[in-house]
């Protein structure tokens, strides 16, 4: 889990935004389809304005907290026993999507960070405030809507737990997450060339 030396830029499949349950949870479902992923913490508030925050532990009911900890207990250890790429001291500071020298090639994420710049394929955005989303989606050309999933699947930006006006439940993000997980790897190919391995193996 350590980090790239300062001001260089790398690239990667995916960016997970943000190191909570959520983060850690389709990072999880990430590595298990193949999905070269990096996650970092979240966006600071700011430029864009969206900003990653905590599931509040105070915000739950009692039986919901113990739920939310023995998750992220299991969440954490998953990722340190298969080698995540978790860099929890690391923030994401700017958001864009940029395009190739290559102008035939598809537009691709540029997340910023201290440290300098990862490219990827698709960024996953886990826990934004509503506001902050609505104005960060509203600079992208999107609104809120039924076909708001959809439309940002296809720039390749995924959101888990933002997008409802009330928190979901630990459970309900566990399915986002590898709901989210699934999308990535088919829209990156990761999901097709995992099978035609599998099936590689048992000629």
């Amino acid at each position: 889990m350590s980090t790239p030396p300062s001001n260089t830029s790398e690239s990667t499949t995916a960016v997970v935004i943000g190191t909570g349950l959520s983060g850690l949870a389709v990072a999880g479902e990430l590595c298990r389809h193949g999905v070269a992923t990096v996650t970092v913490d979240g966006l600071e508030s700011g430029a864009p304005s969206t900003a990653t925050t905590a599931l509040r532990i105070t915000d739950l009911a009692s039986a919901e907290s113990a739920e939310y900890l023995q998750v992220m207990r299991h969440l954490r250890t998953h990722a340190a026993s298969h080698g995540l790429d978790v860099r929890s001291s690391l923030r994401a500071q700017h958001l864009a999507l940029v395009e190739s020298a290559d102008r035939s090639s598809p537009l691709r994420w540029a997340v910023r960070t201290e440290d300098g710049v990862i490219f990827a394929d698709a960024v996953v955005l886990t826990r934004c405030a509503h506001n902050q989303l609505r104005r960060f989606l509203a600079d992208l050309g999107f609104s809120l809507g039924e076909r708001l999933m959809e439309e940002l699947a296809g720039i390749g930006l995924y959101l888990i737990g933002v997008a409802e006006l009330s928190s979901p439940s630990t459970r309900e993000l566990l399915w986002q997450a590898k709901s989210v997980g699934k999308a990535v790897a088919e829209a990156t190919g990761a999901e097709r060339a995992d099978y035609l391995r599998s099936q590689y193996q048992h000629a």
